[in-house]
């Protein structure tokens, strides 16, 4: 059924979790956090494969960083170990930035670990729960130094595939370097390779599920998640939740990419046809924006197919037009969630876009549906309408 406009202002609201990235934003006019004098820092300066930081590591985090460790150690209760992360945080960034991401990779170096009692939790403004020291450590890089943080884990990170959840931060970090929310060959590549990656498609974990995520902002990588899709759709009971996780990301490749998802549906008909899969399709259909010519396009050339008996008609004829939005924040960043003037424009477009299927002998097959939509969308609109 076609979401009211009130269901749209409400969502459009989503409720603010206490981030904890906020307290580790970086300026990025600034290279400088409190000063440290030598006194402070090693002898050593921090490597990375080929790369080797000016700064050494700075000692006086390098105590603070053991003092969270033992403090870890002790501690199960959720809240404390939240704060003594948002301590930890705080301390990282008053610190001399290149010396706090040299004491940063040094650990990471190092392969030690350990565990918070935390899960793996996407905020607002980005993670707001790791559950180890390094997951915690390498997204605190990433938000102290991308360039250093974007090297390790190309270089580290990426080609071992040793942690779910280090590979997850690590195509963030990924992302957020890009800049401009603009995906990159190196992104690309590793992201194909985590849904590639057969023990962790096969017992996906949360962090690898976020992951998924990224399918809806790299459009070379949309023809392998449909076709992951459609295998999961197709047995979803067998599927670990990952029908489910299907369902969303491929909404949001809709949303941000639609003329590459429509025509990749056109092009690959076998795609999304068993399963549940007919009706996630039908549901893509109905998100079309009438209002530009290749998508209504896409969306007359579906019809042309769509037989009015079969399940995914039905689908389809509830669904569309359908302009509500998930809300939840992603790993790559937060949903694309137009506003309620903008959705009314939309509206007015489908039923321009109707009135015109309705003196189109193509699809006069439709015209008992096409009739019921129109309807549908006046009354959202209101009489003037």
């Amino acid at each position: 059924m076609l979401l009211v406009l009130v269901f749209v202002f409400f969502y459009l609201k989503p409720k603010r979790d206490v981030a904890l990235a906020s307290l580790s934003q970086k300026d990025p006019a600034s290279k400088h956090g409190a000063a440290f004098t030598t006194e402070n820092t090693s002898q050593s300066p921090a490597k990375d494969g080929n790369h080797e930081t000016i700064h050494a590591s700075n000692r006086v985090l390098k105590a603070e960083l053991q003092t969270l460790k033992s403090r870890l150690r002790q501690n199960s209760d959720r809240e404390a170990t939240l704060r003594l992360l948002r301590e930890f945080t705080q301390k990282a960034f008053l610190t001399n930035p290149d010396e706090a991401a040299a004491t940063l990779i040094e650990f990471l170096r190092s392969g030690e670990d350990l565990a918070t009692n935390l899960g793996f939790i996407v905020g607002e403004s980005g993670l707001d729960e790791w559950p180890s020291v390094r997951a915690f450590l390498l997204d605190l890089l990433g938000k102290i130094d991308p360039e250093m943080a974007s090297q390790y884990a190309l270089d580290s990170v990426i080609p071992a595939k040793s942690s779910t959840v280090e590979y997850a931060i690590s195509l963030q970090i990924l992302w957020n370097h890009g800049g401009a929310e603009k995906s990159t060959p190196e992104l690309t590549q590793a992201w194909i390779g985590l849904l590639h990656q057969p023990d962790w498609a096969a017992q996906p974990d949360a962090s690898w599920m976020e992951s998924l995520d990224f399918a809806s902002r790299i459009p070379d990588a949309m023809p392998e998640f449909l076709k992951a899709s459609t295998e999961w759709l197709s047995r979803p009971r067998e599927a670990s939740g990952k029908a489910e996780t299907a369902e969303m990301v491929l909404e949001r490749m809709m949303i941000r990419n639609p003329e590459e998802t429509l025509s990749a549906l056109m092009e690959n008909s076998h795609w999304l046809s068993e399963g549940r899969g007919p009706a996630v399709r039908a549901s893509l259909f109905a998100r079309v924006d009438a209002s530009d010519p290749e998508q209504a396009l896409s969306l007359k050339n579906y019809l042309l197919h769509l037989k009015p008996e079969e399940k995914e008609a039905d689908s389809f004829y509830q669904a569309f037009p359908c302009h509500n939005y998930g809300v939840a924040p992603g790993l790559s960043g937060q949903p694309d969630i137009p506003g309620a003037e903008e959705i009314q424009k939309m509206l007015h477009a489908d039923l321009i876009l109707l009135h015109a299927f309705e003196n189109d002998p193509s699809v006069a097959i439709h015209r008992p549906w096409i009739g019921q939509a129109m309807d549908k969308i006046r009354e959202v609109l209101g009489p003037k309408d």
